[in-house]
């Protein structure tokens, strides 16, 4: 993804553009996402962790839309992007958010109710990692419920807390030794981690 141009990253379909993300989590940690979601009934985070290798087989399943023959009619219809969630966030409700994804990537919002079901089950198939669900428990009140994974947002959160590790991993080297920013990440994660080890023995 790196140097990619951003308008192009935006017209990928989800699953697309979440499995160049997961190679960018692999990059800077490990194979596997670790994160938790709250029960819905007694909101107790519950823990749960996938392998990233097996998120990405899934993208290697995707295939090109293709017009789909429902109730005697043809509907065409593409795989949504980046700009289709963008758009349907800003709907009050889910029935419109709906309307807009079925106005962008179908071109019509008439559609009958098995129209509208064959080309969401279509959409999923040709995109399968766009919704990454997980079947939970919860570790308090045993109540079974669907996880939904925001690859993005997790992959997000894991860029950002590197970020700010950095940050405080340079502000301790430089407080301790003068060196500059780009001395201490010139170290690289080994030294730096060995260096702090010290700074953290001396304090």
């Amino acid at each position: 993804m790196v140097g990619a141009d951003a308008e192009d990253v935006a017209r990928l379909p989800i699953g697309r553009r979440d499995a160049r993300l997961l190679g960018v989590h692999a990059g800077i940690g490990s194979a596997v996402l670790e994160a938790t979601a709250a029960c819905p009934v007694c909101a107790t985070a519950a823990e749960f962790a996938l392998d990233a290798e097996a998120l990405l087989a899934r993208a290697d399943e995707a295939s090109e839309p293709e017009p789909l023959e429902v109730d005697g009619q043809v509907v065409a219809w593409r795989s949504p992007d980046s700009r289709d969630v963008a758009a349907a966030s800003l709907a009050p409700d889910a029935a419109e958010a709906e309307r807009v994804f079925l106005e962008r990537c179908v071109g019509a919002s008439d559609l009958t109710d098995e129209q509208r079901r064959a080309v969401t089950v279509a959409m999923a198939d040709a995109d399968p990692l766009a919704e990454v669900l997980i079947d939970m428990a919860c570790p308090a009140c045993g109540e079974p419920f669907v996880a939904d994974l925001d690859v993005a947002q997790f992959v997000w959160a894991e860029v950002r807390a590197r970020a700010l590790g950095l940050l405080r991993d340079v502000d301790a080297l430089a407080r301790a030794y003068g060196w500059t920013e780009e001395q201490v990440l010139a170290l690289g994660d080994t030294r730096r981690g060995a260096y702090l080890e010290l700074v953290e023995g001396a304090a």
